[in-house]
C-alpha cells in the first residue's frame, strides 16, 4: 500500500502529566471543546484518504477500540497492545507495529489537537521524509530542530541535549507528525530500530532514529505549520491552551 494511505498511531501512554483527567481514560481520548484528540486525528486520517491505521495502545486500551467502533466502515483499523506501556517510551510501541513500516509510512501521535489542512498538506509534500514542525515558542517542549534556508532540517535536539543555556531563538518545535519514506526505512530507519530494541533501550524515543539519520546525512525536510492551528496536550495548561486556540 503506498505509504500516504497508510498511518501509524502511537497511543499508548497515559498521560501522566494530565494528572486526575487521565484517571479514567486515556490521554487520546480528552476532549477538547467537545471532540476527542484521538477523534479528529481519525477522522482527518480518513478524510485525507488514508485507508489503514495501525494505532498502538496501552493505557486503557479497551476504551481506546470502543471508542473508535464508529470508523470501522470508513477505515482498516488494526490494532496492536504495547502490555508494557508502563516500562517503555514509544520507540518500543513503533516496534511492536515494524511489519506494517516497511514500504514507508506517516507517523502520528495521539496527543496533538490540529486543523485538517495541515495533515493535508503533509500528505501532499513530494519529499520522501518530511516533518512537521512550528517556530518555537515558551510554552513549547520536547524535541527541536534547526533549518537551513531550504527548510531542510540540518540538527535534531533532543529534550536531554537541551543544556539550561540553550538557544531556542532559531529553532522550531516538532508536531510529531512525520512521513517516513521506503528507502529511508530500509536503508537506515529499520536497522537502527532494530538495534535500539535489542539492546533494551527501551526508554528512548523514536525522535532519536531520526536524529541519527539527519547526523548520517539523510534529508528531511521541515514543513512548517503556520499560518495554521495545532497543539500538543501533554497537561491541563496544554489543555487550556488548545481549547482556547480551538474556541
Amino acid at each position: 500500500m503506498n505509504l500516504l494511505k497508510k498511518g501509524v498511531i502511537l497511543a499508548a501512554g497515559r498521560g501522566k502529566r494530565l494528572e486526575e483527567l487521565s484517571d479514567s481514560k486515556p490521554k487520546p481520548l480528552v476532549e477538547v471543546n467537545g471532540k476527542s484528540i484521538l477523534s479528529n486525528l481519525v477522522e482527518s486520517m480518513i478524510d485525507c484518504g488514508i485507508q489503514k491505521i495501525v494505532l498502538v495502545v496501552g493505557y486503557k486500551a479497551e476504551q481506546v477500540i470502543e471508542h473508535l467502533q464508529k470508523y470501522l466502515t470508513a477505515a482498516e483499523i488494526i490494532y496492536i497492545t504495547n502490555e508494557i506501556w508502563e516500562t517503555t517510551n514509544n520507540i518500543y510501541s513503533l516496534w511492536l507495529a515494524n511489519e506494517y513500516l516497511e514500504d514507508g509510512f506517516t507517523l502520528f501521535e495521539a496527543d496533538v489537537i490540529f486543523e485538517k489542512i495541515i495533515l493535508s498538506t503533509l500528505l501532499q509534500r513530494p519529499d520522501d521524509n518530511v516533518m512537521l514542525i512550528d517556530k518555537y515558542t515558551d510554552k513549547m517542549n520536547g524535541t527541536v530542530v534547526a533549518c537551513d534556508k531550504n527548510n531542510n532540517v540540518t540538527n535534531v535536539y533532543l529534550k536531554r541535549n537541551q543544556p539550561d543555556n540553550f538557544d531556542f531563538s532559531d529553532k522550531f518545535k516538532t508536531v510529531n507528525f512525520y512521513k517516513i519514506g521506503k528507502e529511508f526505512y530500509q536503508d537506515f530507519f529499520k536497522d537502527k530500530l532494530k538495534t535500539y530494541i535489542n539492546n533494551n533501550d527501551v526508554s528512548y524515543y523514536y525522535e532519536a532514529i531520526i536524529k541519527d539519520g539527519i547526523d548520517e546525512g539523510y534529508s528531511f525536510y521541515g514543513l512548517q505549520t503556520n499560518p495554521y492551528k495545532w497543539w500538543e496536550i501533554d497537561t491541563k495548561d496544554d489543555l487550556r491552551i488548545a481549547e482556547n486556540i480551538f474556541r
